[in-house]
């Protein structure tokens, strides 16, 4: 059965080596944004390891036994490892807890392997417990870890990895996938590989979830009008996260809006090349394009870099409202 990998053809072929010369690494690590199909190359990867009856050396059936537990992530072999929910903390017990399985034979497969989905996550206790296996895993045990950037990890996690970082597709290219294979037509496939950044996982969710676009849309249009208010109306806006428990939905809005003034960016330093420009948010051109005129690039680029640090932030015990406050104080009037 094929890998069905869209856009990482390259890193199929990597693992594929590996696998066919027989030096398959003791730990991989698949770097790349959310959605850009990190946990479908590593599924896929377990699947070729472990398959029953394999067509050939890197291939799987994807129709034993074996292939469709892995494939539902049920697999007895199989330890799956993650924060409870996008944006919380892995933590030490479940680092440990997986440590424990590995040291057992394998139950029925080739190979026992932790799958450690987004490790960006992972508190340091957790990434220094991992370091310990990475650097001394038992025998048969293969770990793969999953993560949207490397610095969060330590440089000691990621030394130990055989590191595949994962690209977007063009958006020209991810439009004909979705068109070829997902029957969309060609000029919602444009509009949704734009949405979703040549992130090919990203891109079908959204194509089977138009409530979800359509929500993205109105983050972002919401994040136009703020430009437009004033900051009594803004901090009104940062009420919405006095709760710590909407950390996971700041970290979403915060997240459009790093592509919303990208766009902004894109658009006050090339607006005469405004078709030819990959825009994320296509739909908004116009209402952007206006924006764009209005503020420097130089205002956009501080206002994004301040947008890019509050990530960071957010991943420390802070107070929401404020940070929010904070960035929003940094945004230009445009009433």
């Amino acid at each position: 059965m094929s890998w069905n990998i869209a856009a990482h053809d390259w890193a199929v072929q990597i693992l594929q080596n590996h696998m066919r010369s027989g030096n398959t690494r003791h730990a991989y690590l698949f770097v790349g944004p959310q959605g850009i199909g990190r946990r479908t190359i590593s599924l896929r990867f377990i699947q070729a390891l472990n398959c029953l009856n394999p067509p050939a050396v890197g291939e799987f059936c994807g129709e034993c036994r074996v292939c469709r537990q892995i494939s539902q992530m049920q697999h007895p072999d199989l330890f799956i490892g993650e924060a409870e929910t996008p944006g919380g903390t892995l933590k030490i017990d479940t680092v440990r807890e997986i440590q424990h399985s590995l040291s057992l034979q394998p139950y029925e497969a080739r190979w026992r392997v932790a799958l450690l989905l987004r490790f960006e996550e992972a508190n340091q206790n957790a990434q220094n417990a991992l370091l310990k296996t990475l650097e001394e895993p038992p025998e048969n045990v293969k770990m793969i870890l999953t993560a949207s950037m490397e610095n969060a990890l330590l440089p000691t996690i990621i030394s130990r990895c055989e590191v595949i970082r994962l690209r977007p597709m063009p958006l020209a290219d991810l439009q004909k996938v979705l068109v070829d294979e997902w029957n969309a037509d060609e000029e919602h496939a444009w509009r949704i590989a734009h949405l979703a950044a040549g992130r090919v996982g990203f891109a079908v969710n959204l194509l089977q979830n138009t409530e979800k676009a359509d929500a993205i849309l109105d983050t972002a249009r919401e994040g136009l009008e703020l430009l437009m208010q004033n900051t009594r109306q803004r901090f009104r806006f940062a009420e919405n996260f006095k709760d710590v428990r909407k950390r996971a939905d700041l970290r979403n809005i915060i997240q459009i809006w790093q592509s919303l003034f990208r766009d902004l960016l894109l658009l006050s330093t090339n607006g005469d090349a405004s078709s030819e420009l990959p825009l994320t948010f296509v739909d908004l051109k116009f209402d952007l394009l206006e924006m764009a005129g209005k503020v420097s690039s130089e205002r956009f680029l501080f206002v994004l870099n301040q947008i890019n640090h509050s990530m960071d932030y957010l991943d420390a015990n802070v107070n929401l409202q404020l940070l929010t406050e904070n960035l929003l104080l940094d945004w230009p009037s445009l009433k």
